[in-house]
Order: structure tokens, then sequence, then C-alpha cells
């Protein structure tokens, strides 16, 4: 996993959510286990976009915070329906060796080879949820759909996970059908 990184402010006790994204910043919250209390703080939006640019779900970050740096995952982004603009970020801080739930993403690959046989992939789920050792979980797992054939599913179960990441998702979840 990468070490990217974005600075993030704490914000005082007066600053609600509200508040913050009229000065046109992103709020946000920093929990974790090892954490005394959750931290509420706010990032600069142009920042936060260039990070999740360059980053995966479920991809270690580190917050730059009182001039220190903090590992965390980004655990939920919200966003306004309407425009799609990031409203609110959770960041989970996590320790070395910590074992945690995350969803990470799928890519499907293969496509263009359904398509020469004029097949289409539709898909129910695009990432899963999963849980072990921070250090362990992989950043998005990659399943090739270019040997599939008609009628054919691939099912959460499907997924090769590397050792010690545990499967939360439903095992017998329809991830994705063959279709014509």
């Amino acid at each position: 996993m990468s070490q990217l990184a974005v600075e993030i402010q704490e914000r005082k006790s007066n600053e609600t959510g509200k508040k913050v994204r009229k000065h046109g910043e992103i709020p946000g919250i920093v929990y974790g286990e090892f954490l005394k209390e959750n931290i509420p703080v706010k990032v600069e939006p142009r920042n936060f976009y260039k990070l999740l640019k360059k980053s995966s779900k479920g991809e270690i970050i580190q917050l730059k915070f009182k001039h220190k740096m903090a590992p965390c995952v980004i655990k939920q982004i919200q966003k306004n329906n309407i425009t799609g603009e990031v409203i609110h970020v959770d960041f989970q801080y996590v320790k070395k060796n910590e074992v945690i739930k995350l969803s990470i993403p799928i890519t499907y690959l293969g496509c263009d080879n359904l398509e020469l046989k004029r097949l289409i992939l539709t898909t129910s789920f695009n990432d899963i949820e999963v849980e072990g050792v921070v250090e362990n979980i992989p950043e998005g797992i990659e399943i090739n759909v270019g040997t599939l054939n008609y009628d054919d599913k691939i099912l959460a179960k499907d997924i090769k996970l590397p050792e010690g990441v545990k499967l939360i998702t439903d095992p017998e979840t329809i991830l994705a059908v063959i279709g014509a």
C-alpha cells in the first residue's frame, strides 16, 4: 500500500459541519480503537480531491495532523446527491497489525473479450467487505471476466483473498452476471 498524505486541521468546538462547509472546507471525523476520543476535523477540498484521484478505496493514507503523521483509511465519504460534492468524510486511524473491516473495490477485467462474444457484464456490486490485518488487505480486487460465458455468475465466495483476509460480504452474494 502506498503512503499518500493529506493535511487536516482540528475543528473548534463551535465549528459545526454546516459552518465548515460554508467556509469552503470539508468537515470530517477521525476515529479509531486506539484514540481516546473521536476528533472532529476539517480538510481543504482541493487537497482532498487530489488525494482521492491518487488513492484507491481502502488504501492507507497519512493524515498530517498537528505536525505529526497518522496512518488512516478513508472509511466513508458522504456526498451531496445532486452535485456529487463531498460533504463529510470519516477517517479511521489504524495501527500496524491492527485487524479492521474495510470495503475494497472490485475491478472487472476482460470486458473487451465479452463484447467480441456479444455478451455483456452486469454488475450488482463494485466492492466487497473484508476483515484482516490492515497491511494484508489489498487495495482492490481484479476479476478477469473475459473467459466467462452466457449466464455465468460471479459470487463473492469466488474471490481469492490474501492469507489472513476474511470475506465479510455474504459468500453467496452475486457480484456480477454475464448476459447477452
